[in-house]
């Protein structure tokens, strides 16, 4: 049975899904609105408020003509005013099409009776009138291809012409119209949500992992418990270098720094999991399993140290003070899944492993390291790493001794180094 909260989950994303939806309808129809006005101008003109024959002004045009306009100028103002809501689309959904068939009906009308009927008119102003519902909701779509149906279908029973060749056709290009829309509106629909949800997974996913969850779907980020390696960084002396800095160029600072060392987390398929100030969490091996999880974040840990020494090779030679890191990695179980409530939650690692990790990055600054790796961690990575075991160290909150290895260099397996 779903707990409160798995189903709090699920209510949310739906709500998300539905404002994308709304985003997406607005901006069609504040696209849609300046069409309208060219149509209101074409149609007003078309049509005429005077009978051809005697000069005369039609009374019914006389009223449609205006109501349309001032129509047309409350759904500008609307459009550019609201913000995205699903209930108000409504508005846009059913109303809009509503006049917008019920004025094309007066004005196609008035000009059958006035003798300059034009049946091509109300066919090419209906198929416009449908497209106007693409990025509406797939209901508007069948509401709007009904309107245009019986629009086109009622002028045809009053010139006689209901059941003729070219009425049928009309017709049945309305329907073929409303169903290719109807298909469209649900794949771009999709497509809108998808890549919502694919950019918020990017922010904390690396890109194969995030196209992994959307192929699996939300089974992929149920809770497991399984063995993975974590990685804790830390910037040593942050707050004396804070001190000098101004809160902007601090931000500015941490968003560089951590940024890049991010980057390498995901090229090396892992995922950063949180920033803690001036550090940062990560870890391999879900929600996708992989068996390299310790190698890949040795080989990362590296990678970090290389991109430090280029950066400080800038910033020396602009007269800057070098930055230090501090790594620690450790593998072991952990359970894995997603924390918090329904409106604020993140995929995460928690467990005994991950204050471990954390306590092992603790001891590069006793030892005198940047990078710190555990025994189980050294073990599960396999050979080509180098480095120097250190002696059994006690840290905090643990009673055995921790072992842990200074990471050196990666020379590749024996294969690799033969080969190169």
């Amino acid at each position: 049975m779903a707990s409160e909260t798995t189903i709090a989950r699920a209510v949310l994303a739906r709500q998300q899904e539905l404002q994308v939806l709304a985003e997406a309808n607005l901006s069609a129809e504040r696209r849609v609105v300046f069409v309208r006005l060219l149509v209101f101008g074409l149609v007003g003109l078309a049509a005429g408020l005077k009978h051809p024959g005697g000069g005369r002004v039609d009374p019914w045009m006389l009223v449609a003509v205006p109501c349309y306009g001032t129509f047309t100028a409350v759904a500008l103002w609307r459009t550019l005013a609201a913000k995205a809501n699903f209930r108000r689309a409504l508005f846009f959904n059913f109303f809009l099409p509503t006049v917008d068939f019920a004025f094309l009906a007066v004005a196609d009308w008035r000009t059958l009776v006035n003798g300059t009927a034009v049946p091509e008119h109300a066919a090419a102003l209906g198929a416009l009138f449908m497209t106007f519902a693409l990025l509406r909701t797939p209901g508007s779509i069948v509401y709007s291809t009904a309107l245009a149906v019986a629009a086109y279908l009622a002028l045809a029973l009053l010139r006689g012409t209901a059941t003729s060749f070219g009425t049928l056709t009309v017709l049945a290009s309305f329907l073929s119209l409303g169903v290719l829309l109807w298909r469209s509106n649900l794949a771009l629909g999709k497509m809108f949500v998808s890549l919502r949800r694919r950019d918020n997974l990017s922010r904390f996913l690396a890109a194969p992992l995030v196209e992994r969850l959307l192929a699996g779907g939300e089974a992929a980020l149920q809770p497991v418990q399984r063995e993975v390696t974590v990685l804790f960084l830390d910037v040593r002396n942050f707050t004396g270098m804070s001190e000098h800095l101004a809160p902007r160029e601090v931000l500015e600072f941490l968003d560089d720094l951590l940024g890049r060392m991010a980057h390498i987390v995901k090229a090396h398929d892992g995922i950063v999991n949180k920033f803690l100030g001036d550090g940062m969490l990560a870890f391999w091996g879900v929600p996708s399993p992989k068996a390299d999880h310790a190698r890949a974040a040795l080989r990362a840990a590296l990678d970090m140290r290389r991109d430090l020494e280029e950066l400080n090779g800038v910033r020396e030679r602009r007269g800057q003070a070098p930055i230090r890191i501090g790594i620690g990695i450790h593998t072991g179980l952990v359970a894995a899944g997603m924390l918090g409530g329904a409106d604020q939650h993140e995929y995460t690692v928690i467990g005994d492993s991950v204050n471990l990790a954390s306590r092992i990055e603790s001891l590069t600054k006793q030892l005198g390291v940047d990078i710190l790796v555990s025994q189980s961690a050294w073990q599960s990575a396999g050979p080509g790493f180098s480095g120097g075991r250190m002696a059994e160290e006690r840290v905090k909150g643990r009673e055995e001794a921790v072992v842990v290895h200074a990471l050196d260099a990666y020379a590749g397996t024996p294969r690799q180094a033969a080969a190169g």
